[in-house]
Formats: structure tokens, C-alpha cells, sequence
């Protein structure tokens, strides 16, 4: 198995959010440092305090620290700079998505490029073809698509040889 730790993330350049989020949130969680993502703050120790829940407090405080020190280095000085400065990782995180709210317009239009411009060119199975397209499809959730369009851009770009198959559906009742 491959070492995974910081190093392993991606800078966030702003482009590269998703991946970024996901590699961020993979590498905290395989280093057992993803407790103050996963969970709130602990309330705060007093003399009354457990054992236990100053173990957990510690825990969660380490963590957290951990985990913010972990984001920010994985950040660009200039994208950095734009998110506010937050004391807790899972706020952090959560301000770092606002600034990069996915969906946006630019990848809807890539996605509706790619998903009206598929091609089927024999090189993988029909199977892998109509895979990628319902791929796109779920990629594209806020933009309305139904099945049966799906469908009908699959067949449409299947190759002459799939003359058969696109006979067959044309004629069964169901949809």
C-alpha cells in the first residue's frame, strides 16, 4: 500500500476543488485525524470534568489543529487568502466550499458538451459507452434529464452495425 500523508494532496489552485476536497478529506481520514470533520467540539473541560472527557476533549482539539494545519498548507497562498480564517476544520472546509460552490455554470456547459458529443468509436464495449453517459448524466443532476433522453443520445450515437438494437427499442411498448 502506497504511504499516504500530506504530501499526497494536491494544492487547491481554485479548479481543482473537488479533487482537492476529496484528497483532503481521504489522507485526514487514513492518518485518523478526520474527528473534528466527523464530529462537533466537545464541550469545554471544567473541574467536574471525566477522564474520558478530557481524553475526548484533547482528542478532538488535536485533531482539529491537525487537521486545519493539514488544509491550509494544502492551499495556494492566493486562494488561501480569499477563504475566512476559521478555528474549526469542519467550518474552514465548509467556508473553502462556499468560495468553490460546485456546480457551477462552466461545468454543467462542459458536461452537456461532453454527454451531447459522445461518440461510440468501438475502442470499449457499448456496455462502457452507455456507462460513461449515465456517468455524465448523475454529474448533471441539477440540469433536467430524463432516462428515456439518456437513452435516445446512447442509441443516436451508436454506429450502423447497432442498426438492429436501435430497431428493438424503437419497437417495444414499454419506455
Amino acid at each position: 500500500m502506497t504511504s499516504l500523508n500530506f504530501n499526497n494532496i494536491e494544492t487547491l489552485t481554485g479548479s481543482n476543488y473537488k479533487k482537492w476536497k476529496e484528497d483532503v478529506e481521504m489522507v485526514l481520514g487514513l492518518m485518523d485525524l478526520d474527528l473534528a470533520l466527523r464530529e462537533e467540539k466537545p464541550a469545554t473541560i471544567t473541574a467536574e470534568s471525566t477522564a474520558d472527557h478530557k481524553a475526548k476533549f484533547e482528542k478532538w482539539e488535536r485533531t482539529n489543529q491537525m487537521s486545519l494545519m493539514i488544509i491550509r498548507k494544502a492551499m495556494a497562498p492566493l486562494v488561501k487568502g480569499g477563504v475566512p480564517k476559521q478555528d474549526n476544520a469542519k467550518d474552514f472546509l465548509a467556508a473553502v466550499g462556499e468560495k468553490f460552490k460546485e456546480p457551477d455554470k462552466a461545468e454543467i456547459r462542459t458536461f452537456l458538451t461532453q454527454i451531447t458529443s459522445m461518440k461510440f468509436d468501438g475502442e470499449e464495449s457499448v456496455r462502457e459507452h452507455i456507462l460513461k453517459m449515465v456517468d455524465l448524466a448523475q454529474k448533471l443532476k441539477e440540469v433536467p434529464m430524463t432516462d428515456q433522453f439518456l437513452v435516445h443520445m446512447a442509441l443516436n450515437f451508436l454506429p450502423p452495425t447497432y442498426g438492429q438494437l436501435k430497431v428493438s427499442y424503437n419497437t417495444q411498448q414499454d419506455k
